[in-house]
Parts: structure tokens; C-alpha cells; sequence
């Protein structure tokens, strides 16, 4: 690009590039850290099916409009930004980041070029305006990376009547060991990183359990602290599209304008549950400090555009795991398993699908633009719903029952749950119960025996559904848990039956994991399918004091854990209803 303005510093670290690029690719906080206010954006489609962004802000006095670039980059090596200003000082900006390797540490190169514009630009540029905004974004990235501290700036931004409001509600929390870290980083955390608090991403980063997070921010929202939000992401981009207050007001789908497509809801994968301050703790400035970078899409380890008709090599090294090859611009897209000894595959754009081929090099990505236009090529981490407290999970434990009964969905609306484990109970033979012992004592044994399985599901992070007469129908976000929480109440009805003078109890369980569907019923949440009726057949096919265990919970290495060490004997039936015979194992007490 013509280029009448450039500005180049070299900075050296000690640490290599993969330590400091969490910090430096973080351009959103950087913007904020150096002072540059958020900006309004709007999203309109292009002729070429690429969506484009145009942007508007304020420097000091000045207003400015600009469109804003996709931006290109290669995880721990580089990244580009460019802009092409409609009004301002300057006609376009390219910044570019670069990361090389110093012996232990790293050289950071930063460099920005630009074509001024006008009266202004000849004055920004002559009298150092643009050098000081320049070196302002810089001096915030290595503030950011000396300090280490990815979202926590050193002032205490919450006033002085905030605060103490903060403090004495959250003296009423749950005592929780983690509640002193919960007010530090509400006082202390950027306002992006407040936007969207992810408990299960803060778990990792705290090194505390997610189940303990998770419990923590949702009885900081019970107490007015936090305010909680229902995403509906898009299964491209992941950017959240839609956002409501209420578990009933989340639509069915949505509209992504950033890829140009319609989209499902799936509470499996694209429904996330995220917090944020309270409007009285801390106001967020609206609008966005990035909205292209590699710190807006963590998840995308590599974004470049590549003409058509072309290929291009790129020097990238990714972790092994789960990856998603696919373009910016709507169309195919292609998933792949790498594994420490693979090479990289090469990606292929054919017509509108996205292909790939085994190379022979583990660090070098070859792309081949095989259509007739240009696009933007997109390598993403698919591990990214690991960090998202998604829907199905979230419903599925006891303290969002508890509480949130609030939260329900529309009557006539259901919810596709892609994973759950259900788990059934029978009592056996309650109905002799009652002429033995007589209706009174027998209904309290009856009790007693539901508080018993309540506190053993509960233990287990499962939640009971409903009760049907005598049984219990409970599910559970991981199957191994609902194993451990099955063979718990196996093992512990001995000591139930020696302290109850009402007789003795035997029980029969079945569990099975698989999709449903979630709905409201009778004023909470119930979950319906095949999964739960091949769930309440496998408990008939029990005797007294086994569990009976789905052969499809037999491919979860999780399930297989839980079970380590117990005496299992495979089984198979054909159960009502269904015209095959299902795989099972019974366990032995």
C-alpha cells in the first residue's frame, strides 16, 4: 500500500513467543488499556458473499469512519490489521505484529504504515499526534505482557459506594473459598473481559473446580451481583448473535450477518450460558475495541486470504487436537484429528466445498484457492465448546435447579439436548410393602428411601427429574458420574436397610446416556426420547441390587473408569418398544 507514515519499535522479551502472544495478540485489551475509545460497527453483505464491516469512533474532537479489514494471522508467529478510513487523518492503516524467536525469548517487531489524508494527516504526522497514539498501543501491549496479567489492569475501577454494596452482598454468598478471587476480579478486570464471563474458561485460569465456579456465579447472579446470559453462538464464527436474560426468551434460531448464514440452536453445542456485572458494579462501555483480531477469536489459530486461482504456503505449528478447516465467506468446511506425529493437511477450496490432502510436512499449511475469487482461509481449534458452559450441561446440574426454577422454556417449546445420562430407580416390590407394614410406615419408608437416592444423585452433580409412584428418574451431564452415583446407592442400601426399623429395601437401576429433548412440565424441567425410555427399560431388566449399564455408556473411557474394579457380566434384550436387541452389562454388587 502508498504509505507516507510508518512507525517501527522492536521490543525483547525473555520468555519465547508462544508465552507472550496470549497477551500481545490481545488487541481488544490493548485498545482499552491505552485509552482508545470502543466503537459502533454495522455489518453488510458483499457481492462476493463476503460479509463487510464498517466502523465509526471518536479521536478526541475528530470523528471517524472506516472499513474494517479481516485481518490475517498465524498463531505465535504474526498478525496484520488493516483499515481503509472514509474520514480522519488517514486514508488506510496496516499494523503489523511479528514474533521471532531470540534464543529462550522472543524479538516482538511492531510496525505500522499508513497514507495520510488532508490538512490533518500532515498535521498528525508532523507534529508526532500519530507517534504518540502509535507508541500509546504499544506501551500497552508490553505492559500487558510484562505484568502477565491477561485481563487485570492495577486500579480498583469500582467506586467507593459500588464497592461496599459488592462487599456486603457478597458477604451473604455461600462461604466459598473462592469468593474473595470472584470480588477482585470483578474490581480489577478489564471491561471486555467482563462482557461475557465464561465460569468454566476463569475455572482453568484459577485452577479451581468448574463445578465450584459455576456454583459461585450462579449464586452471584441469585444475589444481584452478576446478570446472566443465554447465547445463541454461531457455529462458524462462535460470536454470539443473540443474548436474552431468560432461559423462555431464547429463540429457536438465529441470523449470523458476520457469515451470512441462518442457524439452529443446539443446547449441546451453540446455546452458552455466560455472566456479567450488574449495571449498578460496573457499567461496560458499549461498543467494541476490536472486532477483527486474533484476541476476538482465540479459537482461530490461523486466518489468511489467499487469491484465486492460487496457492500459498504458511509456516504454522498447531498442538495436536481437534481442528476445523473452513473459509470466512459461506460455504464447506472440514474437520481433522491431529495427532503429535501428523503432518498438516493441505487445504483445497473446490467449487463450494473445502478439501483436504496429507502433505508431508507437520509445520507448514499449503493452501490452494481453486475458485474463481478470493477467500479468507480459517483454521480453528475446535476445542472451544470445552471452555463453554453450554445449556445441556448447565440445566442438568442441581444448583442451577435450585437456584434458578425461574428459568424454564416456553410452554409448547423444547430444547435438543445432543448428550445426557439418565438414570432410573425402581423400588422393589413397594406394593407389598404397604399391606406388610401398613400405608403410614410405608410411606415414610417410601421417604426416607427418596431423600436416601436425592442425596447420593445430588453428591454425584445429577439432578432428580421426577418421581413416578416409587421411582426416580434422575439425569446427569457426564456419564460417570451418574455411574458413581448408581453404584453409590447400591452400595450404601445395606447401611440404609441396618438403620431403619421399617424393613429393608432392594432397589433395581438402569442408566443410559444419549440425545433428548428438554421441555417444561408441570413447572420444571423434564426431559423426554428414546434415551429416557431405554433408560426406565434397562431398570426392568435389572434384578435386585444391580445396576444395569447401556453398552453406548461402554464408549465413554469416563464410564469405563467409574466402573474399574467391579464385576461386570454382558447382557443383551430386545425391550419393549424397540425391535433390536440393546447391548448391555449388569454390575454386580
Amino acid at each position: 500500500m502508498p504509505a507516507d507514515y510508518h512507525f517501527r519499535r522492536e521490543l525483547l522479551f525473555s520468555q519465547p513467543p508462544e508465552a507472550v502472544w496470549p497477551f500481545a495478540s490481545d488487541t481488544a485489551r490493548v485498545n482499552e488499556l491505552a485509552g482508545l475509545n470502543p466503537y459502533q460497527f454495522e455489518e453488510r453483505a458483499g457481492p462476493d458473499s463476503r460479509v463487510r464491516r464498517f466502523a465509526r469512533s471518536r479521536v478526541g474532537p475528530l470523528p471517524m469512519r472506516w472499513e474494517e479489514g479481516y485481518g490475517e494471522w498465524r498463531k505465535n508467529r504474526k498478525w496484520i490489521i488493516v483499515r481503509e478510513y472514509e474520514t480522519g487523518p488517514m486514508r488506510r492503516m496496516r499494523v503489523t505484529t511479528e514474533f521471532l524467536p531470540a534464543g529462550d525469548g522472543c524479538r516482538l517487531l511492531f510496525a505500522v504504515d499508513a497514507e495520510t489524508a488532508g490538512l490533518l494527516g500532515l498535521i498528525a504526522k508532523t507534529f508526532g499526534l500519530l507517534d504518540r497514539e502509535c507508541a500509546k498501543i504499544l506501551a500497552a501491549m508490553e505492559r500487558l505482557i510484562r505484568e502477565g496479567k491477561q485481563a487485570e489492569s492495577k486500579e480498583d475501577l469500582i467506586e467507593q459506594e459500588s464497592g461496599a454494596r459488592l462487599n456486603a452482598l457478597a458477604a451473604d454468598l455461600p462461604s466459598h473459598i473462592l469468593t474473595p478471587t470472584l470480588v477482585r476480579y470483578l474490581n480489577r478486570a478489564s471491561a471486555i473481559s467482563l462482557r461475557a464471563m465464561r465460569p468454566l474458561e476463569l475455572a482453568r485460569r484459577w485452577h479451581a473446580s468448574p463445578d465450584d465456579v459455576v456454583e459461585l456465579f450462579l449464586a452471584a447472579a441469585h444475589c444481584g451481583i452478576l446478570v446472566m446470559g443465554w447465547d445463541l453462538l454461531c457455529p462458524r464464527c462462535r460470536g454470539a448473535k443473540s443474548r436474552v436474560a431468560n432461559l423462555h426468551d431464547l429463540p429457536e434460531g438465529a441470523h449470523c450477518p458476520s457469515c451470512n448464514i441462518d442457524y439452529r440452536r443446539n443446547f449441546t453445542s451453540n446455546v452458552e450460558l455466560t455472566f456479567r456485572p450488574a449495571s449498578w458494579l460496573r457499567p461496560l462501555p458499549e461498543g467494541e475495541f476490536c472486532l477483527l483480531g486474533p484476541g476476538s477469536a482465540p479459537h482461530v489459530k490461523f486466518q489468511a486470504e489467499v487469491a484465486a486461482r492460487s496457492s500459498r504456503t504458511y509456516e504454522l505449528t498447531l498442538e495436536p487436537g481437534p481442528y476445523r478447516f473452513r473459509t470466512v465467506e459461506a460455504g464447506g468446511e472440514a474437520d481433522a484429528d491431529l495427532s503429535p506425529d501428523d503432518a498438516m493437511p493441505a487445504i483445497v477450496a473446490r467449487g463450494a466445498e473445502i478439501e483436504l490432502e496429507a502433505t508431508g510436512s507437520p509445520n507448514q499449511l499449503a493452501i490452494r484457492n481453486e475458485t474463481d475469487r478470493p477467500l479468507y482461509f480459517v483454521v480453528e481449534d475446535r476445542n472451544w465448546v470445552a471452555d463453554a458452559l453450554t445449556g445441556d450441561r448447565v440445566i442438568a446440574m442441581p444448583v442451577f435447579r435450585r437456584l434458578c426454577p425461574e428459568q424454564l422454556l416456553r410452554p409448547g417449546d423444547d430444547a435438543e439436548i445432543g448428550r445426557i445420562t439418565i438414570l432410573f430407580t425402581d423400588l422393589v416390590g413397594s406394593t407389598s410393602l404397604y399391606d406388610a407394614l401398613g400405608d403410614a410406615t410405608a410411606y415414610n419408608l417410601v421417604r426416607d428411601h427418596f431423600a436416601f437416592l436425592s442425596e447420593r444423585v445430588q453428591r454425584h452433580n445429577g439432578i432428580i427429574v421426577k418421581t413416578v409412584g416409587d421411582a426416580v428418574m434422575a439425569a446427569f451431564s457426564h456419564s460417570d458420574d451418574a455411574v458413581r452415583a448408581a453404584l453409590a446407592i447400591q452400595d450404601d442400601v445395606a447401611a440404609f436397610n441396618s438403620g431403619n426399623r421399617a424393613g429393608a429395601i432392594a432397589l433395581k437401576l438402569g442408566l443410559h446416556s444419549g440425545a433428548c429433548i428438554a421441555v417444561t412440565a408441570a413447572g420444571v424441567l423434564d426431559y423426554f426420547g428414546a434415551t429416557v425410555n431405554i433408560a426406565a427399560r434397562l431398570e426392568h431388566q435389572c434384578a435386585p441390587g444391580e445396576v444395569v449399564v447401556s453398552g453406548a455408556m461402554l464408549e465413554d473411557p469416563a464410564t469405563n473408569a467409574a466402573l474399574e474394579g467391579r464385576v461386570l457380566r454382558e447382557d443383551q434384550a430386545i425391550l419393549r418398544g424397540f425391535n433390536a436387541p440393546l447391548r448391555f452389562v449388569r454390575v454386580q454388587r
